[in-house]
């Protein structure tokens, strides 16, 4: 990190903002302070108090932001030498209050955006133990205050002689006060008083003070990378609006005059590419949760493939030879050109993975279990040939998606992981090695008796997994996908009842368990209850006229095996679901799921601590 530490006087660095020299990075939030927040800074720098550093960057190198001028400035003619990346509202309240002499716009404490002149009251600042916030006064444009809804003049200030008259120095000339003073001392002679010692007190107990300043200035150099300055502004803006690497892309991109965020939300007149994608797919649908850095991250693994192409085409060798990578800093130097480049083409690939998505019957973007693994499908699918789009390469896809989630792979080091898995995949696709989260991934058996998150994604997996193998609601019959594609009330339930297994002494880390779990409707689970499966199984048949071989095959479209249910052997019936539920892993991987029956599989979280959710209410009812 290259930068340099110094004090600059505040008379200095309020004139590098009047000529435009020192100018705002584009992206920075609107001037939000009030009135009070503003009477507080004046109070600070009247007394000498330090106010904080601020914090600029040389303009000239690898990050480029659009400029805009403080508030209140007239400089878009002007490029500036520096920005300012930590002190806007800070500098933008000094420059209103002290420097122009427009009247200064801010907020009341109500949120009402009002014009204000700010002065000093000589007599009240010079009392003993003087609030000088208090001393503080703000008028209207015209300077007079006014109450009884206008009615009566309050204090009029609309002239240099009221000032005068009234002892109120304006604070806009805090900075070059000695006109001001000998007129208002001129002003008192004239009438027999004189107010010398007064001004003069209070000239060396303040206004010196705004004179002298100096403010600790930290200057970034132009030589800092994109990663080091993003980072740097985060760390000191946590009190402002969080920027993350899409916005700070936006706002690089803007300097060239592409509005990236335009490009991606659209307007209210046409949509974006998040909007185009979303009408592909129902409302809440697996681009809910979409984010724009996703977006970004399959852009810059397409872009930094080229350049590793290009590398190994020009012969480069080794080290010289640049990474697939779409981390943080690869993002922030994705140059617009290549997003330009690869953006449609990703938009494409996104597209069929909502395609290969539904197929594995995953609809809802709640259901996705890995959105970074949309990342590497949307990357991969961008660059697949017109020959390899065929029902082999969707096999495999699959395989390689299924590996993934009920491997928990992508649950951590996601960047490195698209980075690894576009180029793998695609070259086994095309007759190469099998990629490593098909090879170093796998599903044990033993994670069935830990898995009760409903949030985890093997857990959404699993669910997924069984609609795709065409499991069916106990009361209607209707398969589970196309309930959830119509969005009934679908949920995941216990087979064997919470109420009935606590009676049953069964302990909650056993029948919280997957399991122990399938989904269905709600009318289904208010038949199940808290009752025994021999009782609302044949309560299922009599009051909806369900034979008990056509429920068997219900039962047996969620791995159940009915025997074990009806008879009430939850053991067995644990047994048997597991074991099927393994088989349902190793059909999706690829790959034989070892049962294991001791303890859990190290490395796994034991999945405990769900909350009281509707099922368990209605069990207690029951």
């Amino acid at each position: 990190m290259s930068f340099d530490t110094t004090k600059t006087s505040l008379k200095e660095l309020l004139g590098l903002i009047d000529e435009g020299k020192l100018q705002l990075p584009e992206f920075q939030r609107d001037y939000v302070w009030n009135e009070g927040d503003v009477r507080s800074l004046l109070e600070s720098i009247a007394k000498g108090f330090p106010v904080g550093a601020l914090l600029t960057l040389e303009r000239g190198g690898s990050i480029e932001f659009k400029p805009r001028g403080i508030e209140g400035t007239s400089v878009s003619h002007v490029a500036p030498e520096h920005l300012l990346l930590d002190g806007q509202q800070r500098m933008t309240s000094l420059y209103k209050t002290i420097y122009s002499k427009l009247p200064a716009r801010v907020r009341t404490a109500k949120g009402q955006v009002v014009e204000r002149f700010f002065y000093l009251g000589v007599e009240q600042a010079l009392e003993p133990m003087a609030d000088i916030e208090a001393a503080i006064e703000l008028l209207p444009p015209d300077r007079i205050r006014r109450t009884n809804f206008g009615k009566d003049v309050e204090l009029d200030l609309s002239t240099a002689e009221l000032e005068y008259q009234h002892l109120m120095f304006p604070l806009n000339q805090a900075l070059d006060p000695i006109d001001w003073i000998f007129a208002c001392q001129e002003y008192w002679s004239e009438r027999d008083r004189n107010v010398n010692a007064d001004l003069k007190a209070f000239r060396h107990a303040y206004l010196d003070k705004f004179s002298a300043y100096a403010m600790p200035v930290i200057k970034l150099s132009k030589e800092n990378s994109r990663e080091a300055v993003c980072t740097v502004f985060e760390k000191v803006n946590v009190g402002g609006k969080k920027l993350d690497a899409f916005e700070l892309v936006t706002a690089i991109y803007a300097a060239s005059g592409f509005d990236l965020r335009e490009d991606w939300a659209g307007t209210q007149a046409k949509h974006g590419r998040l909007g185009r994608l979303r009408e592909k797919v129902p409302p809440k649908g697996v681009f809910a949760d979409l984010a724009s850095t996703d977006f970004l991250q399959a852009c810059t693994v397409l872009h930094t493939r080229e350049l590793r192409q290009q590398a190994i085409a020009g012969g480069a060798t080794g080290k010289d030879v640049p990474a697939i990578t779409c981390t943080r800093e690869a993002l922030l130097g994705l140059p617009l050109s290549a997003y330009q480049k690869f953006a449609n083409d990703v938009e494409a690939g996104f597209i069929e993975v909502a395609k290969f998505l539904n197929e594995q019957k995953i609809l809802w973007g709640r259901d996705v279990p890995y959105p970074p693994q949309m990342v590497s499908l949307a990357a991969t699918f961008a660059l697949l040939p017109s020959n390899l789009r065929n029902a082999v390469t969707a096999e495999k896809f699959a395989q390689w998606y299924w590996s993934g989630v009920l491997g928990e792979f992508y649950g951590s080091a996601t960047e490195t992981k698209i980075a690894r898995d576009v180029p793998e995949l695609l070259a086994w696709l095309e007759g190469g090695p099998v990629p490593r989260t098909i090879s170093d991934s796998s599903f044990q058996g033993m994670r069935l008796d830990t898995l009760r998150s409903r949030l985890s994604a093997a857990y959404k997996g699993f669910h997924a997994l069984l609609m795709r193998s065409g499991c069916r609601d106990f009361v209607t019959g209707k398969g589970v996908e196309t309930m959830t594609a119509f969005s009934d009330a679908i949920d995941i339930h216990h087979i064997f009842p919470r109420a009935w297994c606590d009676k049953e002494g069964i302990p909650p880390q056993r029948y919280n368990s997957i399991i122990n779990k399938t989904a269905l409707s709600k009318t289904s689970n208010i038949a199940i209850g808290g009752h025994a499966p021999s009782l609302y199984l044949a309560r299922i048949e009599e009051k909806h006229g369900l034979s008990p071989a056509a429920l068997d095959e219900i039962l047996r479209s969620h791995l159940i095996d009915p025997a074990a249910l009806r008879a009430n052997d939850f053991e067995s019936f644990w047994k048997a679901r597991k074991a099927a539920l393994a088989k349902l892993a190793a059909d999706a991987q690829g790959k034989p799921v070892p049962l294991g029956e001791d303890e859990p599989a190290e490395g796994y979280a034991d999945d405990d601590g769900l909350t009281l959710d509707e099922e368990d209410m209605i069990e207690e009812a029951a």
